[in-house]
């Protein structure tokens, strides 16, 4: 209590320092200095969490296994405390030591691989996550030991961090690029319940981010009056108490996250970037060229540019992009390519079906079939792993795999440039898009030409792209309720993520997600898995961990309506048929021997009215061009 007390103190002293120093200025200066009592207010908030830490450490090795009942609620209103003031830091702890924070604080409860050596190694998962699935369960002896042994360990890698983070300044900039960035997890991590597995405790931290932002962005106000921007504080100030009304006394099921994502979030997200710019301070795009995935400069979460396509692939927009584009379109359906002139990247990514095929498995050039169905390629760029079992890690190597596979191209890059060099039409085409290039038609520029298509194969058009980007589009009673249930009660969105609803983690979207779900090999036997085994077979070294067995890459959800079968393997004719799936626990929820499924075995307890709901939301991100295509499956049907 002591060193809670002089660490407060130290706090105040420094914040009154900094208003002294302010109060001496001219209300017409333009002062810097917010970022010192920034500073501060981060170190002090850090330590408090570090005592929190060390405190339901102690009560966690303390509490005694026979009197479960007492011991359980002691823990959890100590868990209570420490995620309040976890919650408070945490935006800039994970902006400030991203691999710790995944790693140690709040990575999710899965094993996962250590990227920096050669060997395979599996790293257990821990921190709180794991805390908080544990705690979601009742307390007996073997699960209070695993719970002390996690507690530990969290103990230890807060006072770790807290040291390391010690030394580290922030400046505006990252103060700015941090606060949005915590918007993004507050909106698909959060308040989703990822972030929170067994207590569901989203809201309630959601609540805390919110003030917590609202505490670390107020001083300036001071800054922004005395530039004449005082409009842009008041403004972020009503954004921020009308999310703190929307967050108060509700539950998670409860939540309206569809409204307080267009009501609060997006316009937060929009305004911290123009109180960031008024202030002018420098920006992420002027101090270095390696930009982040997210575009700082757009609006919201789910605007055209959040993303920026560039980001994932080594093409460069230059003045010949769309040369390229429209060369990449053209091989694209072009069946020359195939050794035996019958087979075309369009014949297993048709767009009426939003670029697949409608087949449960992919049929070869000879018309038996692969081992897989085709993916789609709507904003298929935003990834950094292909195919079904991820196994390339850039758009551009994705073609190499189609060229020389015996069953779709059977041929090489070789002797398609040899095909290609003998029409009068390409040798044009690649020398307009490859203008420096003295051998146009190369390997590289193939899978550039392909890459470019495939790129601006994203519209965001759909009606929930278009309401939360504030036009005026109406949304049923029943797609609101689908919206709500998918980002809570039925977990949809703890897999596929915001704003893409694929397997691209938030907040950063630097990696993609490969799941294990037990899927069957047919519906006439939910207990017997696919003998795919997915990604753990897909050559790479690092997958060969077990966990990856029988895992296989989470897809957008964008276009669904269209893109039936469904599953690897075309296993599931409808979205009904996917949806009780989930709703009964996938295999492992139905009976499946598999041990390390990441969906959770629990039954959703959906009701038939709620799965349709999801259902029809689902159906509600078919983007404005494939809407005819749907018409069209629905007569044929």
């Amino acid at each position: 209590m002591n060193v809670l007390k002089n660490t407060t103190l130290v706090f105040f002293f420094l914040m009154g320092f900094y208003l002294l120093w302010n109060k001496g200025a001219p209300d017409n200066s333009y002062s810097e200095k917010v970022i010192i009592g920034i500073n501060a207010k981060f170190q002090n908030e850090l330590t408090i969490f570090d005592e929190q830490a060390q405190r339901f450490n102690t009560v966690v090795l303390e509490a005694q296994p026979n009197k479960t009942n007492e011991t359980g609620t002691i823990i959890v209103k100590s868990y209570k405390n420490l995620r309040k003031s976890f919650k408070k830091v945490e935006f800039l702890m994970e902006y400030l030591d991203k691999e710790s924070f995944n790693f140690s604080i709040n990575g999710a409860p899965l094993p996962k691989i250590e990227k920096k050596v050669p060997d395979v190694i599996v790293l257990d998962p821990k921190g709180l996550q794991v805390i908080d699935e544990l705690l979601a369960e009742p307390l007996h002896t073997e699960s209070l030991k695993e719970l002390q042994y996690y507690s530990d360990k969290l103990s230890k890698d807060v006072t770790r961090i807290r040291k390391y983070l010690k030394n580290k300044t922030i400046t505006d900039r990252q103060f700015f690029e941090a606060s949005r960035i915590s918007l993004i997890r507050l909106t698909s991590l959060g308040v989703t319940g990822f972030d929170t597995p067994g207590t569901l405790e989203g809201i309630a931290d959601a609540e805390v981010v919110i003030k917590s932002l609202h505490s670390y962005i107020a001083p300036y106000r001071l800054e922004l009056k005395n530039i004449g921007k005082l409009t842009l504080a008041k403004e972020c100030d009503a954004i921020l108490k009308a999310g703190e009304k929307q967050l108060k006394h509700t539950t998670f099921d409860n939540f309206d996250r569809l409204t307080f994502i267009r009501e609060v979030v997006n316009p937060l997200y929009k305004i911290i970037r123009d109180i960031h710019l008024a202030l002018n301070y420098e920006t992420i795009d002027e101090v270095t060229k390696y930009t982040p995935a997210t575009n700082y400069m757009a609006d919201n979460l789910f605007g055209k540019d959040f993303l920026d396509p560039f980001y994932y692939v080594s093409l460069e927009q230059d003045k010949n992009y769309k040369d390229k584009e429209n060369l990449g379109q053209k091989l694209f359906n072009d069946t020359r390519l195939s050794q035996n002139g019958t087979m075309a990247c369009a014949s297993c990514h048709k767009k009426e079906l939003a670029f697949t095929d409608g087949e449960a498995i992919t049929l070869s050039n000879d018309g038996s079939p692969l081992k897989r169905n085709s993916m789609t390629l709507n904003y298929s760029v935003f990834a950094k792993g292909y195919f079904h079992d991820l196994r390339t890690h850039r758009l551009e190597d994705q073609f190499e795999h189609v060229i020389v596979s015996k069953g779709e191209f059977n041929s090489s890059y070789k002797e398609i440039i040899i095909k290609l060099n003998a029409i009068d039409e390409y040798k044009d085409a690649f020398a307009k898009a490859f203008p420096e290039d003295k051998e146009p038609i190369s390997r590289r520029n193939l899978d550039y030409a392909f890459t470019a298509y495939t790129m601006g194969l994203n519209s965001y058009t759909n009606k929930f792209d278009r309401y939360f980007n504030g036009e005026p589009v109406t949304l049923t009673k029943k797609e609101k309720e689908g919206f709500n249930l998918f980002t809570g009660k039925a977990a949809c969105a703890t897999c596929h993520f915001l704003p893409l609803y694929n397997g691209s983690v938030p907040p950063f979207y630097l990696e993609s997600e490969s799941e294990v779900l037990g899927v069957p090999e047919t519906t006439d036997d939910p207990t017997q898995i696919d003998d795919d085994l997915g990604r753990i077979a897909n050559g790479r070294p690092k997958d060969g961990a077990l966990h990856y067995k029988n895992s296989f890459k989470t897809p957008t959800l964008r276009n669904i309506a269209l893109t039936a079968p469904y599953m690897h393997n075309g296993v599931f004719a409808t979205l009904e048929e996917v949806m009780d799936f989930y709703n009964k626990g996938g295999g492992a929820g139905q009976g499946m021997n598999i041990s390390h499924q990441t969906l959770a075995p629990d039954p959703l307890e959906l009701t038939n009215e709620e799965i349709d709901a999801i259902i029809d939301f689902m159906e509600a991100l078919t983007d404005e061009e494939f809407k005819p295509f749907i018409k069209t499956i629905t007569e044929t049907n």
